[in-house]
């Protein structure tokens, strides 16, 4: 598969979904996720991660705004979407030489959360140790058991961040973290067995992590 596939990140689709965290299938209802497999192929996952990290440095104002957000809003939705039009000729052309490219909208929020994370200096699992007892509003009950895996296991989740997406390094550091995903489920009040796959798992991981800290009011966010 070439990189040629397009990035007008597929936001309707997304909008038409049910809650983007709702534990009913491994996508979390993102319907796009697995509309677009290809978008799961490790080639694909770098391109949205450097797409990811390019609206953040672009946007950074407007990309905080809108993952702090209640993702389940219609001006959620749609602010993404007009941020994903705003930068999608420049970030595509960096991410893989082309002026357009798709993603999946879960994928596309948890790179640019990611990307955000990482311009703060400071190690993620000592932020993530520092915000854990802040009272973060979650949104559904996969956006909470994400919450409580990343309250529950910061060195895991900066050790996942820190490797390539598709990566064998991404496998092995998911595995831990997946272990636990049963039981943060629970602890949220949910009864249907999760099978999240690793991207998934990481997005939303991803985005709970980011809004635990910029939320808590840690001025490093």
């Amino acid at each position: 598969m070439t990189l040629a596939f397009a990035v007008s990140i597929l936001l309707a689709s997304a909008a038409a979904a049910p809650d983007a965290h709702e534990p009913m299938r491994d996508t979390l209802d993102h319907a796009e996720d697995y509309k677009h497999r290809e978008t799961n192929t490790p080639e694909a996952r770098r391109a949205i991660e450097s797409y990811g990290q390019c609206v953040a440095r672009r946007e950074p104002g407007e990309a905080n705004r809108l993952l702090t957000m209640d993702f389940r809003t219609s001006r959620y939705r749609t602010g993404l979407r007009l941020l994903a039009e705003e930068v999608e000729r420049e970030c595509a052309r960096d991410a893989i030489g082309r002026r357009v490219m798709r993603s999946a909208g879960l994928l596309f929020s948890g790179a640019v959360a990611e990307a955000l994370l990482e311009t703060d200096a400071t190690p993620l699992n000592a932020r993530i140790v520092r915000n854990a007892a802040a009272k973060v509003k979650s949104y559904s009950p996969t956006d909470a058991a994400a919450l409580c895996i990343a309250r529950s296991m910061p060195d895991h989740v900066a050790t996942l961040f820190a490797t390539a997406p598709g990566s064998e390094a991404e496998a092995a550091a998911a595995a831990p973290i997946a272990q636990i995903v049963p039981t943060c489920a629970r602890a949220v009040g949910i009864s249907a067995k999760l099978e999240i796959s690793v991207p998934a798992l990481r997005a939303m991981i991803a985005t709970a992590s980011y809004r635990l800290i910029a939320q808590s009011g840690d001025s490093n966010a």
